[in-house]
């Protein structure tokens, strides 16, 4: 089989080519070029945000027998050759989930007493390093301290939190970053342009949104569109093979939610179930929604806080406006336990289902906001205002009622009056009772 899979073929050679970690390229490559080369490494991050990729493009840079190879690896010598097929003598890839023993690690340490065949160090690539046990790190600990000079350690993981504080004292530490929707799909436009294909704006922007931060997750997706679809790709096609909903699905059940139509909002979700979409992922969908709904209120937020395209904020923003914050609070607390409960649950679409039942049922909360600045309360919903009716209420027409008057104190008595003469700290504390007004 001659096909590559884009995530694979699409594999950044060159610290240029990364999406979303200048900071990692930037600090490696001026530390090459100055000399500077620490000899252990921990690139740390969420999966597919390049950190396998960039330990790969070290280890060329390391090896390249060209003269500029601190800037670039020229890709095309015997070493970069070996290392971009895996079949090169001096890079050891190693999986730690797999290699998680003491006895691997002292295999290891025995491989790395002997200097490199070709290039010009032997690098050595951990991926996963929290995976290994108490006793393989413990192992470690020495070598990678002061390790022979012709060895350079690349540890990579996505629980960095696993790995022992002595272990993170002896390594440099690269924190990778979540890739913005914004990025990915850039990346994207890029990739059909190189590769020929047409694809619609709104079709890589679901696509984006789905890899969640990782350009290795959006490429693998991409890739399950286009074998769908081929070289013609719309977003009705990114929404039948990924199952995703309408992405006005979420947008109608909220306005249902806020109607109080609950016939409506049951009958949005039927609809999106119908399609083929996952009832898990539909309501983690929702809670993702109303996060932005919540958030695309708020001046200030750095780029990428918000799961959703920059040029959509304004028009979420819009057609929100009427919804109460306290509201979307309420709905997305009931989505973060629904969630949680329909794992375990016999049948997750009726958990779906009385869940948003009773999200459109719940009586709606008045905007603090809006009636600070003085602003009429919204209009009632049927069912809300017959709870809130009273079944003998007055007409709203009759006049209110008259104040009462407060009443009189009454008089003291002959034996308190005698009281009062024969101890004057109590006659004071009877006069202050005497002048303070009655309540109403």
């Amino acid at each position: 089989m001659s096909y590559q899979a884009m995530a694979r073929r699409w594999r950044p050679r060159r610290f240029e080519d990364m999406v979303g970690q200048e900071h990692v390229a930037r600090t490696l490559r001026n530390a090459l070029v100055r000399g500077h080369l620490h000899h252990a490494f921990l690139f740390t991050g969420t999966r597919g945000v390049g950190k396998t990729t960039s330990a790969r493009i070290l280890a060329r840079m390391l090896n390249c027998q060209e003269s500029d190879a601190e800037i670039r690896p020229c890709g095309k010598c015997e070493s970069c050759l070996e290392i971009e097929k895996g079949a090169s003598m001096d890079v050891l890839e190693i999986d730690a989930a797999s290699h998680t023993g003491v006895d691997d690690v002292r295999e290891l340490r025995e491989q790395l007493k002997y200097a490199a065949s070709h290039g010009r160090y032997r690098v050595v690539i951990l991926d996963e390093v929290h995976m290994l046990s108490k006793a393989a790190f413990n192992a470690l600990l020495k070598t990678l301290e002061e390790p022979p000079p012709h060895v350079v350690f690349i540890l990579a993981t996505t629980e960095v939190h696993k790995v022992p504080q002595t272990i993170l004292s002896r390594v440099q530490r690269y924190d990778f970053r979540r890739l913005t929707p914004t990025q990915v799909r850039d990346r994207l436009v890029h990739i059909c342009k190189e590769d020929g294909i047409t694809a619609e704006s709104e079709a890589l922007e679901i696509v984006a949104l789905r890899a969640d931060g990782s350009m290795r997750d959006g490429l693998s997706l991409f890739d399950q569109v286009f074998a769908f679809a081929g070289e013609s790709i719309t977003a009705d096609d990114v929404r039948k093979t990924l199952g995703v909903p309408d992405h006005t699905s979420h947008l109608r059940l909220l306005g249902h939610l806020v109607e109080g139509a609950v016939a409506g909002a049951v009958g949005e979700v039927h609809l999106a179930l119908e399609r083929g979409v996952d009832s898990v992922e539909y309501i983690k969908g929702f809670g993702e929604f109303l996060r932005n709904v919540l958030f695309c209120r708020m001046d200030g937020l750095p780029d990428g806080a918000l799961s959703l395209m920059p040029e959509r904020v304004a028009e979420l923003r819009q057609k929100t406006a009427n919804v109460a914050d306290g509201d979307i609070l309420r709905w997305a607390r009931m989505v973060s336990d629904t969630t949680q409960q329909m794992r375990d649950a016999h049948s997750p679409r009726l958990a779906l289902e009385m869940t948003v039942a009773r999200m459109a049922s719940l009586d709606k909360v008045a905007d603090l906001r809006r009636l600070l600045a003085g602003e009429a309360l919204p209009a009632l919903t049927a069912s809300n205002a017959r709870a809130a009716a009273p079944s003998n209420a007055p007409a709203a027409s009759a006049a209110p009622a008259a104040r009462p008057e407060p009443a009189a104190r009454p008089a003291r008595g002959p034996n308190l009056q005698q009281a009062v003469e024969g101890d004057p700290a109590l006659g004071r504390l009877v006069d202050t009772f005497d002048a303070t007004p009655t309540s109403e």
